[in-house]
């Protein structure tokens, strides 16, 4: 099943191909690492505890994130946030403690969001087998899927991540991954708000991203 062509408005789209810096007005970068472009991709590296790349725009609840999403080896996992805020509304980046990177003030902390997990592997290399979903804060389990469908390196993998209304779809190559309906058992489901590109690995491995799109859903039909 293949996500379908219920699209209205471009709201953010990169390719990445001019070569010019992301760390512009429309970036914010957390933690220690980089996010630079190599031969005409979106590349992050990081030696910490993580690093997570934000698109400072907030989007609304239907929406749809499609990119193309590329490792450079298996010593990293990718999560994807979005619908992001405060616990109370406020904007994550303005109002909201800052973060340096680690993994619970993005799942535990002052934020609420959902975080979709590809390509799991620690940074020793081995492999935490399928892909999760979660709601946030909390860092709540909410749909498992096996196999992990990112798994092989360097292969480019299109992803895209539909949210309507309470219901959240993901599809890999054409492929329905994940579907899951937020039923409001950690609280009301959650509306519109920041995305974030995280990689946590091995300073060894680089998370390539390109074609990025984020686009509004016209109505359930």
């Amino acid at each position: 099943m293949q996500a379908d062509g219920n699209k209205g408005k471009t709201l953010f789209t990169a390719d990445f191909g001019d070569g010019a810096s992301v760390l512009g007005d429309g970036w914010f970068l957390e933690g220690k690492g980089t996010a630079d472009i190599q031969d005409g991709k979106l590349a992050l590296q990081e030696n910490g505890e993580g690093i997570v790349l934000w698109l400072k725009q907030d989007f609304p609840s239907d929406m749809r994130l499609e990119f193309d999403l590329t490792f450079g080896n298996d010593r990293g996992i990718g999560v994807f946030f979005f619908a992001a805020r405060g616990g109370g509304g406020e904007d994550i980046l303005q109002a909201v403690p800052p973060r340096d990177g680690a993994y619970g003030q993005y799942t535990r902390g002052a934020l609420d969001c959902y975080g979709l997990s590809l390509h799991r592997f620690y940074p020793d290399g081995r492999h935490n087998a399928g892909s999760n979903l979660r709601r946030n804060s909390g860092f709540h389990l909410v749909n498992h899927v096996e196999p992990d469908p990112v798994q092989e390196t360097g292969k480019t993998y299109r992803v895209q991540i539909e949210k309507q209304g309470a219901r959240i779809r993901v599809w890999t190559d054409g492929a329905l991954t994940h579907d899951w309906t937020d039923d409001g058992s950690f609280g009301a489901p959650l509306e519109g708000g920041k995305i974030g590109f995280r990689l946590r690995s091995d300073p060894s491995c680089i998370m390539y991203l390109d074609n990025i799109t984020v686009v509004t859903l016209n109505a359930e039909r």
